[in-house]
């Protein structure tokens, strides 16, 4: 099939005019989901998935383990490391005080069991001057309304709390983004988003729970906003569908209702979620690019 196409990739943005074989290739690199629009000059646009030759790319891609042109990250998460060091960080930000070496601790140790594309390793170099602040914060706003006696009062601070939880959320993306490395060095991000539009991002998300499902597309959308801001030596693309995410949400809901297998639930749900994440250096990245 030849001809000029044109189509939505997974950040929203219109591309095109491109041909079909490159709607083929774009669809095997990931950066074009079987839920993105795709149309030809002058006709309805419809799901990638539903033209044949991108139904064979999406399989083909599902099929293998690396995708042409980026790779999955990949994490190495042990089940009672996990739990522990996550029961850990939430009691820590939740006395306040150790808040900044529990956030620090954790998320350092997180980092390291993450992996590049062919093994290479993540670490975090940051001191605690560069981040204590931030998880001080998240552990005031959990604590300081819950302080308050006077129920009018308590609601204003539960607002308040609310709006500060996204900004100290901005500022530990931000931060966690810049202190990221990898030990053989040659990896350096930065997240470059604004924090009214993650705003907008969470408030979008808890207005989505009245649809009962929607948050899960909200999530999705919101997560691919946030790896599309994370530029550098690497490029990020979050490749998961608001279907993955709701039933695995659901699924991990109820596993953890039986106490018993939350350790493991915890672990299968930080790997996929970490593994939906696909990386691609920065300098392969406009072989992927089409005009828009």
């Amino acid at each position: 099939m030849t001809g000029n196409y044109f189509f939505k990739d997974r950040s929203g943005a219109q591309n095109g005019p491109v041909t079909s074989d490159e709607l083929v290739t774009l669809a095997k690199s990931g950066r074009l989901a079987p839920d993105c629009l795709v149309w030809t000059e002058g006709g309805e646009p419809a799901p990638a998935e539903s033209f044949p030759m991108l139904a064979a790319a999406f399989r083909d891609q599902r099929s293998s383990a690396v995708l042409p042109g980026g790779s999955p990250l990949g994490a190495d998460l042990p089940v009672w490391g996990l739990f522990w060091r996550g029961l850990v960080y939430v009691l820590g930000i939740g006395l306040v005080v150790t808040a900044p070496w529990a956030g620090r601790w954790f998320y350092g140790w997180l980092a390291g069991r993450v992996a590049l594309p062919g093994g290479r390793r993540l670490s975090l170099q940051s001191g605690l001057g560069d981040c204590w602040y931030i998880f001080a914060g998240m552990g005031l706003v959990q604590v300081a309304p819950r302080l308050l006696h006077d129920p009018a009062a308590r609601g204003w601070a539960l607002v308040f709390a609310s709006l500060a939880s996204v900004f100290f959320g901005y500022l530990l993306i931000v931060w966690f983004s810049r202190a990221l490395r990898c030990d053989d060095g040659g990896f350096d991000v930065a997240f470059n988003g604004g924090f009214w539009t993650l705003f907008g991002w969470d408030l979008l998300i808890g207005l989505s729970f009245l649809t009962i499902i929607g948050w899960a597309w909200v999530a999705k959308n919101k997560m691919r906003w946030i790896c599309s801001r994370t530029t550098g030596t690497h490029d990020f693309e979050f490749i998961a569908s608001g279907w993955d995410i709701l039933w695995r949400t659901f699924l991990g809901i109820v596993g953890c209702a039986f106490v018993l297998p939350i350790p493991w639930v915890l672990r299968w749900f930080y790997r996929w979620y970490i593994s939906q994440i696909v990386v691609t250096p920065a300098a392969a990245a406009p072989a992927m690019q089409q005009a828009a």
